[in-house]
């Protein structure tokens, strides 16, 4: 799906998130993942090996792998981090509360992963 952000040669980066079971309801009801609370921005685990590294962290317990793509320049917009340990998500991206509506213009709904894709 092209959009404002998305050039007709922008490719598509597959990008993961852990989100507990409020965020998750958040998501079925809206699309997209929100603000949390403290309006502090949202990460993203570039790869399903990160992202489930960070779900297996105790604090994460019955937490949920989601995935869904953003085009490489609005990806290029966001920080890039890697967060390392044995419950790091590894190299990540982390988009600022401002920048959460035009990322969320950007990305298609995102899905669950069953047990068998994660």
């Amino acid at each position: 799906m092209a959009n404002r952000w998305q050039g007709k040669d922008d490719v598509l980066v597959a990008v993961y998130r852990v989100v507990d079971e409020t965020e998750l309801a958040f998501l079925a009801a809206h699309g997209h993942c929100g603000s949390n609370a403290n309006l502090s921005g949202k990460y993203f685990a570039l790869t399903i090996e990160g992202a489930r590294a960070f779900a297996s962290a105790p604090i994460n317990a019955g937490a949920t792998i989601t995935r869904t793509t953003l085009p490489a320049s609005m990806v290029r917009r966001g920080t890039m981090l890697n967060d390392p340990g044995t419950n790091g998500a590894g190299m990540s991206v982390f988009f600022a509360q401002q920048q959460l509506a035009a990322l969320y213009d950007t990305m298609p709904v995102p899905v669950i992963l069953s047990g068998a894709e994660t």
